[in-house]
């Protein structure tokens, strides 16, 4: 395929910086940062019947304020608290809303052991994101899981919910009836047994990892055992499956469980070797409608292949590297939702992959009015963070447009391992990927986290375009899907597709509401494709072969640079109606003065002296049309 670009230089308009400030996030509570979590160690019984968990969970840390007179964790208040220790020392505690204080000093700069003995009965959740589940599914095998993302770790065990500040290792032991099995994160250190015909599994990891990916997941379940060989591991990486103890379960899943290798495999080719490969890699059966990437040991009701490649990917992203608020959810739910475009661009027909992202572009329009960043006012709502239309598809087809506007894979995948090394096993911010990425190509991704990621919407195109003997012009005429964001400038590429069944690839790049493009093509054309490989997030609302589009130039004359001190005349050889109006913004679409009547006169004078030096656009709204033209002050 014949492949030229139009004028495909970087884009330099001077925009606003994308910011990351304090005032974005949402405030944390002052006492999240008086120690530093070091160890937990969770020990408590269950099974499949209930939600019920008892037991007790202990939590080391590091004071690392001022002195401390008590040391306060997270819990529901609906949760009996039987007692609380510190360094084996009962110490007396108090409650307060899902807060308890354990009342005993500490001193900056010690580390103290705190346990809590307690009882959750007949936990209770809402939906996808309960804390503790049972249910059952179409196999009628009963299963009982936790599920803590994002809020709701309190509700089954003491701990402080703070993503920067990840355990460096953690202990799960699940005590659970003989006929059972409990499944876990980390390595299955010993089954023990336990009073009462019962069994103590004992799960140990020694990676750090975020409160919201301790977990476990009890049922009547077999244990099925593959491995993977994945570069840069001098070992087999072990892949532990706890699945429904079924004869028809297993058959009719084993092909799908197999291939948990090659994933594996191309993850840690594409990305970094697996994170965990000390450990394991494995998955917990459980009729959730989805799945979870609990660190090692993914909860999922099946094996559809997309889902086991989301799952998986969360081990490099959210796992290993794990977004420093959900409001930057994007970090770990753009990303996993780009490997799964990754993995059929590898294992599928190219064409699926490409059905893949349409389909993204498509459920990310559904959300026309925000942003991919989470606002703080919205980051407790679970549903507006975890929005499959944002935090998912948008976000994986701005990771695919952050690969075009790089425009080099190699290139691209060294930014992506060079990310995931440098924050290895700690956590990030959407600008710290920016700011990574930029150091690494020397591209300015500002424009680019302004529009897609902090800006609102996306741009709608209407597209016209006509072939005159050798010449072909486009014109490309768009708006922003929200008024916050009414102007998106970028390249994009268009398909010519001839009349022989021959194809030419163009890149034009779209600076304005209204920009046209004129190109030489010897042979005749049957059609167009815009953006062919869906890089450019977008809607395309029209696409028409014309004999004629509307252009400014036909009723507006003015000079398209003006020096300094200059205002702006705009003459017209056509009388406007009596409806016309003038426009200036810049190029984000501030407006920079007040709309400007210029009905039924010849010409008119827009105060731009005193307009800083760059680019701007001339709008005239004349009746139905609407007309842009490029303004560069000098």
């Amino acid at each position: 395929m014949k492949r030229y670009c139009i004028a495909a230089a970087c884009l330099l308009l001077r925009l606003p910086a994308a910011a990351q400030s304090p005032e974005m996030y949402a405030p944390v509570p002052e006492w999240y940062l008086d120690y530093d979590v070091k160890f937990y160690r969770i020990d408590i019984e269950a099974d499949n019947t209930a939600t019920d968990v008892t037991g007790h969970a202990e939590i080391t840390a590091e004071v690392i304020g001022e002195a401390l007179q008590t040391f306060t964790l997270e819990l529901s208040r609906d949760i009996r608290v039987d007692s609380v220790l510190v360094d084996d020392r009962k110490v007396e505690f108090r409650r307060e809303n899902d807060l308890l204080h354990a009342i005993h000093p500490l001193q900056k700069g010690n580390t103290y052991r705190t346990s809590v003995y307690y009882a959750a009965e007949n936990i209770k959740g809402e939906g996808f994101f309960s804390a503790v589940s049972n249910k059952t599914d179409e196999w009628n095998i009963p299963v009982t899981w936790t599920l803590s993302e994002p809020y709701n770790a309190k509700n089954w065990f003491p701990c402080k919910q703070y993503l920067p500040d990840k355990a460096d290792s953690a202990h799960i032991f699940i005590t659970v009836p003989s006929h059972l099995k409990a499944g876990a994160p980390g390595v299955l250190s010993a089954v023990k047994p336990a009073p009462d015909n019962k069994l103590r599994y004992e799960w140990k990891t020694r990676y750090p990892i975020a409160y919201y990916l301790l977990s476990f997941a009890v049922s009547d379940y077999r244990e099925y055992v593959t491995h993977a060989h994945p570069k840069g591991v001098d070992h087999p990486v072990k892949i532990q499956n706890y699945i429904y103890n079924n004869d028809e379960f297993f058959r009719r899943n084993k092909a799908l469980m197999d291939t948990t290798a090659s994933l594996i495999e191309l993850f840690s080719e594409l990305y970094l070797p697996y994170p965990f490969s000390d450990e394991k890699y494995g998955h917990c059966i459980a009729p959730m409608g989805g799945g979870m990437e609990h660190q090692t040991m993914t909860t999922l009701s099946g094996f559809g292949y997309l889902l086991v490649a989301h799952e998986l990917a969360h081990q490099w992203f959210g796992n290993m590297v794990s977004c420093a608020s959900f409001q930057d959810v994007w970090i770990n739910e753009g990303f996993a939702s780009y490997s799964e475009y990754l993995t059929l661009e590898r294992f599928a027909p190219h064409q699926k992959a490409v059905e893949w992202m349409r389909d993204a572009h498509a459920m990310a329009s559904w959300a026309r009015d925000e942003s991919i960043f989470v606002p703080k006012e919205s980051v407790a709502d679970v549903w507006r963070v975890f929005s499959s239309s944002l935090s998912y598809k948008k976000g994986a087809a701005l990771v695919h447009y952050i690969r075009y506007v790089i425009g080099d894979d190699r290139k691209f995948f060294d930014v992506l391992r060079g990310f995931l090394k440098k924050y290895a096993f700690s956590t990030a911010t959407g600008m710290d990927f920016k700011k990574f990425a930029e150091e690494q190509t020397g591209i300015d991704l500002t424009l680019v986290f302004n529009q897609w990621y902090f800006g609102k919407g996306f741009p709608v195109f209407d597209i016209s375009w006509r072939q005159t003997g050798q010449k072909v012009e486009l014109l490309a005429e768009h708006a922003g899907s929200s008024s916050a964001t009414p102007l998106f400038v970028t390249d994009m590429d268009v398909r010519l597709v001839k009349t022989d069944g021959s194809d030419t690839l163009i890149r034009i790049p779209i600076r304005t509401g209204s920009d046209t493009f004129m190109f030489d093509l010897p042979d005749a054309v049957a059609d167009l494709v815009i953006d062919p490989e869906y890089c450019v997030p977008k809607e395309i609302r029209s696409k028409d072969r014309v004999r004629d589009f509307p252009t400014a130039d036909r009723f507006v004359l003015c000079d398209t640079h003006i020096a300094r001190k200059q205002n702006l005349t705009v003459g017209f050889t056509e009388t406007p109606s009596r409806k016309c109006t003038l426009q200036l913004t810049d190029a984000g679409g501030t407006n920079m003065l007040p709309e400007t009547p210029a009905s039924r006169r010849r010409s008119i004078t827009l105060p731009t002296a005193a307009l800083p030096a760059g680019t701007y656009l001339l709008y005239v709204i004349n009746g139905k049309e609407r007309f842009v033209r490029k303004i560069v002050k000098m």
